[in-house]
């Protein structure tokens, strides 16, 4: 009987991930992605069509759009939720956007056998790195608050 209610139980209660961890994931996945990809392009690459200045903009974009989007206003009010169910589609685009960026960068670079022809797709990586970053940054400063405030 006490093995069918705590089965049941488990049942109901989905798996949670804590906010802190979800943007730390996706964080490191994004910055995997853009060391990737500039590898990719340094080795794979012809220096004819892997502009090292791109390069370099695209290493610096993640650090640099963290600060804009943590200075810049938000329209949508944040909900400050401390964990979500891993079956929530924001888990799983926060999860799987850096690597689907990373993917089609690679194999877009890879056909065509030119990183400036696709550098767009890694300043967009980059970017979104950028914005996990600064989310991460943020949960891990609320849950440092809710910490102090105990």
């Amino acid at each position: 009987m006490f093995a069918d209610s705590a089965q049941s139980m488990s049942l109901a209660t989905p798996l949670r991930i804590s906010t802190t961890m979800l943007q730390l994931w996706a964080t490191l996945s994004g910055l995997g992605g853009i060391a990737m990809v500039i590898m990719q392009a340094l080795l794979w690459i012809p220096p004819g069509h892997a502009n090292h200045a791109v390069l370099i903009l695209t290493a610096l974009v993640p650090a640099v759009a963290a600060v804009v989007f943590a200075l810049a206003p938000r329209h949508a009010v944040q909900a400050g939720a401390k964990s979500h169910p891993l079956r929530s589609p924001m888990v799983w685009v926060n999860l799987a956007l850096p690597l689907l960026l990373t993917l089609i960068t690679m194999i877009l670079v890879a056909a065509d056998g030119s990183f400036d022809n696709f550098s767009g797709f890694a300043l967009l990586l980059a970017a979104n790195a950028g914005r996990n970053l600064r989310d991460f940054v943020q949960a891990l400063l609320m849950s440092a608050s809710g910490a102090q405030s105990r």
